[in-house]
């Protein structure tokens, strides 16, 4: 129960932020941004909001589902507009994960050669 609450807090914290402090990002969004920056600072333990989190993405599916329903207000304007939309389906997600890939590759290169120049430079001291 103690989880849910937190989670809660994070939104309804988020939100209000986003709405009265102008901030240009979707309150949700902004909860969870408030929320990492605590279970990284450990202010707030992971096992707290496991289970209640847990819950959520078990289900997700479903909070997903108003939203495909409201999609069919606008099938008129997709079908106007299949051409473009079908272009950027095609492209958008390989594009996506080409780039996500590359960056991977560079993080993970990058940290190997941190980690051998600081296997190198223990070798030196000894």
């Amino acid at each position: 129960m103690r989880g849910w609450l937190i989670l809660l807090l994070f939104y309804g914290v988020g939100t209000a932020a986003s709405k009265w402090g102008h901030v240009p990002l979707p309150g949700n969004m902004l909860g969870m941004l408030l929320l990492a920056a605590f279970l990284l600072s450990g202010i707030i333990k992971p096992e707290t909001v496991e289970k209640a989190s847990a819950f959520l993405l078990r289900h997700m599916l479903l909070f997903f589902v108003p939203i495909l329903i409201g999609v069919t207000d606008f099938i008129p304007l997709l079908s106007r507009n299949q051409g473009p939309l079908l272009l950027a389906l095609l492209i958008g997600p390989p594009l996506a994960m080409l780039g996500t890939g590359w960056t991977v590759q560079r993080v993970v290169s990058r940290r190997r050669r941190q980690q051998l120049l600081q296997g190198i430079g223990k070798e030196e001291v000894s």
